[in-house]
């Protein structure tokens, strides 16, 4: 082949490969520019398939069939829950997307830390893949996290109001207890092994953002922590947890009683991470998620619990008497590797010297075990009638003592239910909704409005520790003049409204808990001895004291006096002639000097129930007028 062959060649080639790139980028060209008319269209979607419908369905029922419901699968009710997600959406944390709304990105995150379930069951039951659901999952725990700092914090500095309101048992002695210290113990998966409580707090507190506690201040903790600036524990070695002095068991020691009064102020902290843990179960759990969103993940679920308890009432935080009834204790407790400071130490056992040097001045001077009795109610019906001339009985000042009695201890399981909000200024509860299952109406309304004479039956009733006797008066200090205006407790109570008298409700009737009684004095509600002998035989005679003697012949003159006014004849009463208001007017008509014929046409007209008032005017006018 000559060289002009091999240029045909050549050339030949080279335009064939030409056209074939020209042919490959006009296809191409061609191919694109149908697509990018396909996207600027948009994309048509056809009527709701059965799958969406199924998903409108499942948050259907877990938020709009019933408080119940939501709270059991979502762990809060609906209205926090809206609110969650409201407040997620304001902040810009989440976003509706095209196929999930916020509401359910929150459903699918709250149904998985508080059922505790995989991403594969959470996705079967709202109809997801378990991609969607991890994804979601991680964009809503990245939100919870953000939101956690508004949330966790601390709320005051100032002493807390449970032992402000406790005077001479919490107050002065824990005068600047801003909280309690506790640490709990969370599974995870991925991480062997626990530190100890001293360790977790030198950590919080030398990390820049981690707890500042402030001058003056102290938090309370366990017997785990050592006294330390703003740390106060109780004594090691003495008896502290509530269970110990029960019954007959009260403190012997400063020490013990120091412990007493400490560990019912810190067993708040206790109760809330048992709450915690109750509300969300992927605490209890090893978690199917990595260890750094197990971390996150409990940061968030405190979050949550700190927001539903500002925006609702509680369902799992449980009365102190509860709680403690079912704590289990350990007996291998770390103590804490550092030594106890000495200010500190000493600053403990001047407060618990100061509370049991109180204690016995406060009982020094009034029984250990001092009980109302019949003699003190008489002495009570004795002074109210020679200072009010009421006529009050002694049975009913004991009627009375125990109705408030009943009442006060309504007051107190309402105050030891944590889930309860009581108005100080009012005197009045807030009660949750799970405490007001367990309630009568009756006692739902009485705790719900103020109540009167709260303070007094605070002092009547209370502890034997708080009732100093400032309000004890007996017979010879009833008339005392104390200097204060007699009108002062009538202008405290002007605004409670005036209660209408009743047969029902009569002061002389025995409260529905009260014993009802016979005419012998047995309560009914109490069994009879058998009797044992046949009733035709006599009865034996037995030896009895004076008194009972003295009873038994009053009661039967009393009967014998009965029974022969039963036995007198009846006098007939005479009937009583009806008396004419307007007597007087009829007499002044008939004496007018008119036929008798005008006589009965005027008293005629006059008699119709349409002329009682022209009646009444005639009856009281002079002469001159019927002249």
């Amino acid at each position: 082949m000559d060289i002009d062959q091999q240029r045909y060649y050549l050339y030949t080639m080279l335009r064939r490969r030409t056209l074939s790139v020209i042919v490959l980028l006009l296809a191409l060209w061609y191919r694109n520019r149908d697509g990018r008319k396909n996207r600027g269209r948009g994309q048509k979607y056809g009527p709701l398939v059965e799958r969406d419908l199924y998903r409108t369905n499942v948050m259907i029922r877990l938020i709009n069939t019933s408080d119940a419901t939501c709270i059991k699968q979502l762990r809060m009710s609906r209205s926090v829950f809206y609110k969650l997600c409201n407040r997620l959406r304001q902040k810009e944390l989440l976003i509706d997307t095209f196929h999930v709304s916020v509401e359910e990105q929150v459903a699918m995150f709250l149904y998985m830390v508080g059922q505790h379930h995989t991403n594969s069951s959470v996705g079967f039951w709202f109809w997801r893949s378990s991609e969607t659901v991890s994804r979601y999952f991680n964009i809503v725990l990245r939100a919870i996290g953000e939101l956690a700092r508004d949330l966790i914090y601390i709320r005051s500095t100032d002493t807390h109001t449970k032992i402000t309101s406790s005077p001479n048992r919490f107050y002065p002695y824990f005068e600047g207890c801003i909280g309690a210290l506790d640490g709990t113990h969370v599974k995870a998966s991925g991480w062997e092994g626990s530190a100890h409580d001293s360790l977790v707090l030198k950590d919080a507190l030398t990390r820049p953002a981690g707890l500042k506690i402030p001058e003056g201040k102290f938090f309370l903790a366990d017997a785990g922590y050592a006294a330390r600036p703003g740390i106060l524990p109780p004594y090691r070695g003495v008896r502290y947890h509530l269970n110990e002095f029960a019954g007959s068991r009260d403190p012997t020691t400063p020490q013990e009683l120091f412990n007493h009064r400490h560990s019912s102020l810190r067993t708040t902290v206790e109760r809330a991470f048992a709450a915690l843990k109750s509300r969300f179960k992927i605490l209890t759990q090893r978690p199917f998620i990595p260890l750094k969103s197990q971390i996150k993940v409990v940061v968030a679920c405190c979050a949550l619990h700190n927001w539903i308890l500002e925006n609702g009432p509680d369902e799992y935080v449980v009365d102190e008497a509860t709680w403690y009834a079912n704590l289990p204790r350990s007996s291998g407790r770390v103590r804490d590797r550092e030594a106890d400071i000495r200010e500190w130490a000493a600053k403990r056992d001047l407060l618990a010297q100061q509370m049991w040097e109180d204690k016995e001045s406060a009982q020094k001077d009034k029984p250990a075990t001092f009980k109302f009795k019949k003699q003190h109610h008489l002495q009570c019906a004795d002074a109210l009638n020679g200072k009010f001339s009421l006529g009050a009985t002694q049975n009913q000042v004991d009627r009375h003592y125990r109705s408030y009695k009943e009442k006060w201890s309504w007051v107190r399981r309402a105050m030891n239910n944590s889930g309860n909000g009581f108005e100080a200024s009012t005197c009045k509860f807030t009660l949750s909704e799970s405490e007001k299952q367990h309630l009568s109406k009756t006692t739902i309304n009485y705790l719900t409005r103020p109540i009167r004479f709260f303070h007094e039956l605070e002092e009547l009733f209370s502890d034997q520790s708080q009732a100093d006797g400032s309000l004890a008066i007996d017979q010879t200090t009833v008339n005392v003049d104390d200097g204060n205006d007699d009108n002062e407790d009538v202008l405290e109570h002007e605004g409670y409204p005036i209660p209408v008298d009743s047969d029902e409700a009569d002061s002389d009737i025995i409260g529905r808990l009260s014993p009802k009684v016979e005419l012998d004095g047995n309560p009914l509600n109490k069994k009879r001895k058998r009797v044992t002998s046949s009733p035709s035989k006599n009865p034996t005679k037995g030896k009895a004291n004076n008194k009972d003697k003295v009873s038994n012949d009053d009661i039967a003159a009393s009967i014998k006096k009965l029974a022969n006014s039963l036995a007198a004849p009846v006098i007939p009463m005479q009937p009583m002639p009806p008396t004419d208001p307007y007597a007087n007017l009829w007499k002044r008509i008939n004496s007018l000097t008119i036929t008798a014929k005008d006589k009965l046409e005027i008293a005629t007209h006059l008699s119709k129930p349409d002329q009682d008032i022209f009646r009444s005017y005639l009856n009281y006018a002079d002469d001159a007028v019927l002249q």
